[in-house]
């Protein structure tokens, strides 16, 4: 590198050229990376090298299909009616007692964030199954959001999938293998955390952070005599039955069917609502699904692959590796609860387990490899809530109409606290739990 920038300097300068251009310029999120990413590579002596910003936008294809197909599934379940008659099923049958109905709705997120593996398109997908049941037994929409947001990365983080973990297992040529119980030991405790918070602590009562926006929603009373009925249920919860079946019968016969992956999965579970609607409510639900917070995020991933490959190039990346792993503790666990979410609140939970994920591992290799991933997916989930990107949180917001990521964070943070305090005690604790959790 001819310029001779340290890659330490072009990392503070890269921060502030983000920051200057996002929160000074006010550019939107995704031009502001790629500014970013461009001023870097100049400033690297590299000038504007095009094929590594081509490259780069296509580091996170994958994320974006799913990302698109599950926007497409849940706006089909929703304008075709599917979701609120799955809703009013729900709250009927659970008696419209608050715990039992957060369980049911809440298990829907919970599942498909396992199988998908990402916290956006679980909130995308089956979030609009959540928003229209606990309207119903009187949850205000902030409330609304930060349980769909929490329950979703819940389900992020269980097995099989969890994609921050894959990343992280990928970078250390660790087989995906055994990886189940460490996986559910902070999945688990994050969703039952989540159940009592958003039942006692932040319930419809109005116990919740109170905020601009948080008016507690009237409960809503089913509207015809079919309407909560078993068959209406049924019928409302069959694009989320199918896309369950497909997933459980890819890994239950491996070798008989073949894995047509998530976005295709999502894709004809929306289907199955097209016999329920309209010509026209078709089309608004592809003109949702391909504009607004979607199209957003989806841009963001792309220029988020361009900046991490900038990254690469410029030997930003390789100065946060051997930085990441030459730590020694305590301040390696301090850094990376602090650094993983604060660094994932602008490159995502996916980037950043990418980026700093696998040199922490590294740096841990002396204690079981599995609990090393499982315990940094955990803190890098964190940054799911961590502005400017918060995908979770944004994307619940969007599924619900009208909250703000801050109103989210505050009535997220205790079970969110609960993920990192398992997350660090795992990793702190790796040697004593090998022998149980793997």
């Amino acid at each position: 590198m001819e310029f001779g920038l340290h890659p330490g300097i072009l990392f503070g300068l890269a921060i502030a050229i983000f920051l200057a251009s996002h929160l000074v310029l006010r550019a939107p999120l995704p031009l502001a990376f790629l500014v970013t990413a461009v001023a870097t590579a100049l400033l690297g002596d590299f000038g504007i090298p095009f094929r590594h910003l081509v490259e780069g936008g296509f580091g996170f294809i994958n994320l974006v299909l799913a990302l698109f197909a599950g926007a497409f599934f849940g706006h089909m379940v929703r304008e075709s009616g599917a979701a609120d008659a799955a809703a009013a099923g729900i709250v009927h049958m659970c008696r419209a007692r608050t715990l039992p109905v957060l369980t049911s709705i809440g298990a829907t997120l919970f599942v498909v964030g396992m199988f998908v593996g990402l916290s956006g398109v679980a909130v995308l997908s089956a979030g609009v199954f959540v928003v229209p049941a606990l309207r119903r037994i009187g949850y205000d929409d902030p409330t609304i959001a930060a349980f769909i947001a929490v329950m979703a990365t819940a389900g992020m983080i269980a097995p099989p999938m969890n994609v921050p973990a894959m990343l992280i297992a990928d970078g250390v040529n660790m087989p995906w293998t055994n990886v189940s119980k460490a996986l559910l030991a902070l999945s688990l405790p994050l969703a039952a955390a989540a159940l009592v918070w958003f039942t006692w602590g932040c319930g419809p009562s109005g116990n919740g952070p109170s905020g601009a926006g948080s008016t507690k929603q009237p409960a809503l009373p089913a509207t015809n005599v079919n309407e909560g009925s078993a068959a209406a249920c049924l019928r409302g919860l069959a694009p989320l039955i199918v896309i369950v079946a497909i997933w459980v019968s890819v890994r239950a016969f491996p070798t008989l069917i073949i894995d047509p992956a998530s976005p295709l999965i999502l894709v004809i579970g929306g289907l199955v609502a097209l016999p329920m609607m309209s010509r026209e409510k078709l089309g608004k639900a592809m003109m949702a699904t391909f504009s607004g917070v979607p199209l957003l995020l989806a841009a963001v991933l792309v220029t988020v692959g361009v900046l991490v490959q900038i990254m690469t190039l410029t030997g930003v990346r390789g100065w946060l590796v051997i930085n990441t792993m030459s730590l020694v503790a305590p301040w390696n666990y301090a850094g990376l609860l602090l650094g993983m979410p604060l660094l994932g609140g602008a490159l995502t939970s996916i980037s950043v387990s990418d980026v700093v994920g696998v040199p922490a591992a590294f740096s841990f290799i002396g204690q079981d490899m599995i609990i090393n991933v499982a315990a940094l997916s955990g803190l890098a989930s964190l940054a799911e809530f961590v502005p400017p990107t918060a995908i979770a949180a944004v994307l619940s917001c969007y599924v619900v109409g009208g909250p703000t990521v801050g109103q989210v964070v505050r009535r997220a943070w205790p079970p969110m606290l609960v993920l990192a305090v398992l997350a660090l005690a795992m990793l702190v604790f790796a040697k004593q739990l090998a022998g149980i959790l793997t």
